[in-house]
């Protein structure tokens, strides 16, 4: 944990609330420039294009990536080595790449990046796996970025930092050990409302209902599996609400018929999925008619060649940490259908994302921690983790297996681990860490993150 969050732990909730939004203030200027306003225009005309437009565009960004990563990074250089880029032209001619994974960025990562350090906006990705990797963007890519997922949310009606919104997502806004009921801090700089998903328990949750009656959202978003939480407890206590928003918008995780229908029953509106990536995967968004549309001015999406569901992703907002080929390890099922859609954008379209899942483990006193919470752990760490495993087998009890870089990693990273837990899974919890020399797949060859053995029962 940095010292500014140990600054931050220490402080009453109202100057919490107020380095919040100072924190919300800074990254506005980093997302929110010129680029961002520039992109939300483009977003507009694009929508309007038929789909062989739309693919006449993807293609000639494909390949202008391709040779602005191949000129930039030194991984990529070595990679194509042998290839003739100049003579490749076609989506098709993606295949004659070689596929990149994550352990070969996270080996290469220094040589993968394009830009250096003091230029880059960095972000830190725990992934499903588990394995850390720290991602250099380009100011420009991230305006792109969030131009798109706030392009997305604007076709239901809902502006970002000019209305109100909701947000259930994993930052250590709750010091370990705070008394009072309030599991939520202010950013101003966004009109949003941050909700700690790691306090969500029977006990809590009146506090959480009553303060989203208050703040009156707009909209909500972030992780399903907390705001179905959240519903569940409004519906078996017929709580009555004192807003309605214009949508509901789920990041991280698979999104269930049987929570999609809680959601629409207790807050009154539609949800809307989405799927991108802490990497910078491109992204598929769902329409007003429900469907799955890939937004093909990010990037291109492949099967993986072994006849599953598996993707490669190619994203075109990821100049200083290149994705090319980039088997990121999540399913997605792809339509033939080629008709317009009702919604009256013409693009290609997406059946199911199955990548994400429903893991989770347990605080001592039965609060569910996601997946994408418990990999998040490791985002502050540098690229030493190849891979880890949480086992649970009881509350109060998590082991961690933790597969390193024996040459990178530092006897102080297991404190630092040991400290976002705690942060995360309170005082009550014990953390036992054990190093391994391999972390055993499953029996059909799958890797599990969160092997979870609670007896739910009890």
């Amino acid at each position: 944990m940095g010292r500014l969050q140990a600054i931050y732990d220490k402080m009453p909730i109202c100057i919490q609330n107020l380095m919040t939004s100072v924190s919300g203030y800074q990254k506005c200027r980093q997302r929110y420039g010129k680029a961002y306003y520039e992109r939300r225009q483009f977003l507009k005309t694009f929508d309007e294009l038929s789909l062989e437009e739309k693919l006449n565009y993807q293609r000639e960004k494909l390949w202008e990536f391709i040779r602005f990563t191949k000129k930039n990074s030194t991984f990529y250089q070595k990679l194509y080595k042998d290839i003739n880029i100049d003579e490749l032209s076609t989506i098709e001619d993606l295949k004659k790449l070689p596929i990149v994974d994550k352990e070969m960025l996270r080996a290469n990562i220094e040589e993968v990046y394009t830009i250096p350090k003091n230029l880059a906006v960095e972000s830190h990705t725990g992934g499903t796996t588990g394995k850390s990797l720290t991602v250099r963007g380009i100011k420009e890519d991230m305006m792109y970025r969030m131009a798109t997922l706030d392009h997305f949310k604007a076709r239901f009606g809902f502006e970002n930092r000019k209305m109100k919104r909701a947000t259930f997502n994993g930052k250590h806004i709750v010091p370990p050990g705070q008394k009072k009921k309030v599991f939520w801090r202010y950013n101003r700089a966004c009109k949003q409302m941050i909700y700690s998903s790691f306090h969500i328990t029977e006990e809590n949750l009146s506090a959480y209902v009553k303060s989203l009656n208050s703040f009156k959202p707009a909209a909500i978003d972030g992780f399903f599996t907390s705001m179905c939480d959240v519903a569940s407890f409004i519906e078996r206590n017929n709580i009555k609400l004192a807003f309605k928003p214009i949508a509901i918008f789920p990041t991280s995780e698979t999104v269930t018929e049987s929570g999609r229908e809680l959601l629409t029953r207790v807050f009154g509106c539609e949800v809307y999925d989405q799927y991108a990536s802490s990497e910078g995967a491109p992204f598929i968004t769902e329409c007003v008619e429900h469907r799955l549309h890939t937004e093909l001015s990010t990037g291109v999406f492949e099967h993986f060649t072994d006849g599953s569901d598996e993707v490669l992703v190619t994203s075109f907002v990821t100049r200083g940490t290149p994705l090319i080929r980039y088997k990121i390890g999540d399913c997605v099922a792809f339509s033939n259908n080629t008709e317009i859609c009702k919604c009256g954008r013409h693009d290609t379209y997406i059946t199911g994302i199955q990548g994400r899942r429903l893991d989770y483990l347990y605080t001592a006193d039965g609060a569910k921690i996601n997946a994408g919470n418990v990999s998040n752990i490791f985002k502050n760490l540098p690229n030493v983790i190849i891979r880890s495993q949480a086992i649970q087998k009881k509350l109060g009890e998590i082991t961690i297996l933790l597969e390193v870089d024996k040459k990178l990693y530092k006897p102080k990273y297991d404190e630092i681990i040991r400290d976002e837990f705690k942060h995360k899974f309170g005082n009550d919890t014990e953390i036992i860490l054990r190093h391994v020399d391999c972390i055993p797949r499953e029996k059909s060859g799958k890797f599990k993150f969160i092997v979870n053995e609670v007896n739910t029962n009890n």
